[in-house]
């Protein structure tokens, strides 16, 4: 049962990263791998320790991360690469489960719907406009650096991926409530 309980970390964890940036969250997970730290991967996705794999991803992931930082792009981007952050959540949630194909269907599906929720949570915090790309630039590097220290403490200790979902949710919450308070506001003004 408890095996279970860190497995579901490192679902959630692996997963609500892919969502923010699939590629880096990939080769993190096979360079781990490589390294021998952490929890090794399930046989059904040994392929991403091969170098071949880790070198593919990480060249997708200096794409991935140029591309985001620029502000026109964005968007589009987004709504473009949605598919690939999913299959790519699902298969961080698989990848390190080792309970048979059950371990890989749920690992699959609850990295997918954690990739889901946290690309949908970082679109709501891009700003719509920018007064300058710096602070495009500035979100976009916060958002690499973040995805690669979550991935990698999630890998090594699996708990953290209960904090990643945690600091998702949070954030999540705490958009919808300025939100709300924004039109209360403006609301109260027109009366």
């Amino acid at each position: 049962m408890t095996a279970w309980v860190f497995a579901a970390g490192r679902m959630l964890g692996l997963g609500s990263v892919a969502g923010i940036r699939p590629s880096m969250t990939l080769a993190v997970i096979g360079i781990v791998s490589k390294l021998g730290w952490g929890a090794g991967l399930n046989p059904t996705f040994s392929f991403l320790g091969h170098w071949l794999a880790i070198t593919i991803f990480v060249v997708l992931a200096i794409f991935e991360s140029s591309f985001d930082k620029i502000a026109k792009l964005d968007r589009l981007q987004s709504r473009l690469t949605m598919p690939y952050r999913l299959v790519a959540g699902g298969a961080a949630g698989a990848a390190t489960i080792h309970f048979g194909w059950q371990g890989i269907v749920a690992g699959a599906a609850v990295g997918a719907g954690a990739a889901w929720s946290s690309s949908y949570v970082k679109g709501l915090t891009r700003p719509k406009t920018v007064p300058s790309d710096a602070v495009l630039t500035l979100i976009s590097l916060w958002e690499d650096l973040a995805v690669f220290a979550g991935a990698l403490l999630t890998l090594i200790v699996a708990p953290v991926g209960y904090g990643i979902v945690a600091f998702t949710g949070f954030v999540y919450w705490r958009v919808r409530w300025r939100r709300r308070a924004k039109y209360r506001a403006m609301r109260r003004r027109r009366t």
